[in-house]
């Protein structure tokens, strides 16, 4: 599970790049074709592969830890430690051949050891919990020789291929206390990949060619990450040269950057969605209004939200229209029609709530139940991000025009991740990120993650079988039907209101860098989910 927050994080502006390797500011003069510099206004949390979930650094864990298989500039599996495998008959026996060739920073050899034990690491310790839907199911792993790994699942496990879980020296982490593996800095970070770590301080973290490397090498010879305290200050770094590419840019830095010579500047899908998440929790010690269990107010909330309006005033065109939890993209994506489609329509707000019997008893325009309990409810999201705020004060405005009260409340990114892990909210604002298997992302909402990533607290029985059957079914057209169910149950409850499939706003320096691809084809993956690019990259000349 990659947990990526869409949000705009305080951070503090690097000026300066730390000893031993020069910035690349003040202008294409001062261009350094050895050097990439990324921007990013998301921050790099940890380098710990157990512990990290922000998206800057799955980047660089990508660029320094191989997994057995991932994926090529089609999103398809392809090798990289592992150059070839198959899976037995009753497709419960996988068998991966490592390539000969890989080794770790420091020399030692890559082996099927290795593999076992950075798998059964976080299966027994639970932590690397963002691969977690990758593991579930691995029974038992045998190592028949250094090259080979057996891998025997309980039942078919459809998303085997898809685990890009980065493999783990052994002989590096078998060394770390058990009580501070979660913690454990990992300052050297020995991988096998395409790159080694140099640096990590002060925000900025660099990267250097491997020159052992066992597969094709990349031109670029560093990586330089870097972070900015805002889009704005990333985009105008991007737009003067200071660095070479932007990731996480805004709107309104699409806007600025379209049209500057020497900048590519993409707008794209992504896997992942902005959305309003609501309290549905049965714990009767949860904090929320009781009056949202009702799912009739909250799909009364989901009609008398414009988010076409969302879209256009808040991410200024960026974006579009969401319903279910996977976007239309997405072959696994199931929409709603006709009379089930909730599109924004205040009338049918209305009278799905005359109909729950919801009405505005006292004449100050707000409806209550029959006991005189209000739909009066407080919105949460994140102060520094103008887009989030701007979509509170939208919904707060056509709600209003239902009979339904929004009460909005700023607080800063960690006070609102307490919030909703007490479940002492009614409503907030959230992003999430995906992969490509949608284990990961229907995984959000399983009763098993209550207390976890299941937000809103919501459980149906269905939508948990429907779940493990899917992880099972080999099959992809039968498993894209059971997905589609799982989406239509959570829609027809509306423990969400998805919002939007917000786009993800990247760009580079044309005149300084080639060889760069939007991956996939219509998404705006410059440098997420694939290390595609990172190889390919290379200075024009």
């Amino acid at each position: 599970m990659k947990r990526m927050r869409k949000l705009a994080l305080t951070l503090v502006l690097v000026l300066a790049m730390s000893a031993g390797f020069a910035a690349c500011g003040g202008g294409s003069g001062d261009f350094d074709a050895s050097t990439m510099t990324i921007g990013s206004s998301t921050s790099v949390d940890t380098l710990n592969p157990l512990s990290s979930y922000e998206q800057q650094s799955f980047e660089i864990i990508a660029l320094v830890y191989d997994p057995l298989v991932r994926y090529d500039k089609e999103l398809n599996p392809s090798p990289a430690l592992a150059d070839d495998w198959k899976v037995s008959r009753d497709e419960k026996t996988w068998t991966f051949h490592l390539n000969k060739d890989a080794k770790w920073h420091d020399g030692e050899p890559v082996t099927s050891e290795d593999v076992k034990y950075t798998y059964e690491l976080m299966l027994d310790t639970g932590l690397g919990y963002m691969y977690s839907s990758y593991l579930e199911g691995i029974t038992d792993i045998t190592c028949p020789d250094e090259q080979t790994v057996v891998m025997k699942t309980k039942l078919p496990k459809a998303n085997m291929l898809m685990n890009t879980t980065p493999i783990m020296p052994k002989h590096i982490w078998e060394k770390v206390k058990k009580a501070e593996l979660e913690t454990w800095a990992n300052k050297e970070m020995i991988g096998s990949g395409p790159y080694k770590l140099v640096s990590n301080e002060n925000g900025i973290v660099k990267v250097s060619k491997n020159e052992e490397y066992y597969r094709k090498k990349p031109a670029v010879e560093n990586y330089v990450f870097v972070e900015y305290k805002n889009t704005d200050s990333l985009a105008q770094a991007l737009k003067v040269g200071e660095i070479d590419a932007a990731v996480n840019l805004s709107a309104t830095q699409y806007s600025q950057l379209e049209d500057e010579e020497n900048v590519t500047v993409i707008s794209g899908e992504v896997q992942g969605f902005m959305q309003v998440g609501i309290n549905c929790s049965e714990d009767p010690s949860s904090k929320g209004n009781p009056l949202l269990k009702d799912a009739e107010v909250r799909k009364a909330i989901e009609y008398a939200t414009d988010k076409q309006n969302i879209i256009d005033m808040a991410y200024q065109g960026h974006g579009n229209e969401g319903t279910t939890m996977l976007n239309a993209s997405d072959p696994y994506h199931y929409a709603p029609k006709g009379g089930e489609l909730r599109s924004y329509n205040i009338k049918k707000a209305e009278k799905l709530l005359d109909g729950a019997g919801y009405k505005d008893r006292d004449g100050d325009g707000i409806r209550e139940d029959g006991n005189g309990n209000k739909l009066s409810f407080e919105f949460i999201n994140i102060g520094d991000n103008s887009a989030e705020v701007k979509t509170g004060q939208l919904i707060a405005s056509t709600c209003k025009e239902a009979g339904i009260e929004i009460n909005l409340k700023t607080m800063d990114s960690g006070a609102l991740q307490d919030a909703i892990t007490a479940a002492d909210y009614d409503m907030f604002m959230w992003g999430w990120g995906g992969d490509y298997d949608p284990t990961v992302m229907m995984g959000i909402l399983t009763t098993a993650q209550i207390g976890s990533n299941n937000e809103p607290q919501w459980s149906n029985k269905r939508y948990d079988e429907l779940y493990a059957q899917q992880q099972t079914e080999m099959d992809k057209e039968k498993r894209i039907a059971l997905v589609q169910e799982m989406e239509k149950i959570a829609y027809d409850e509306a423990p969400y209101i998805i919002l939007l499939y917000d786009n993800n706003i990247q760009g580079y320096r044309s005149d300084r860098w080639t060889g760069i691809e939007q991956i996939p084809e219509k998404g705006t993956y410059y440098f997420n989910m694939t290390i595609e690019n990172y190889i390919n990259a290379a200075p024009v000349k």
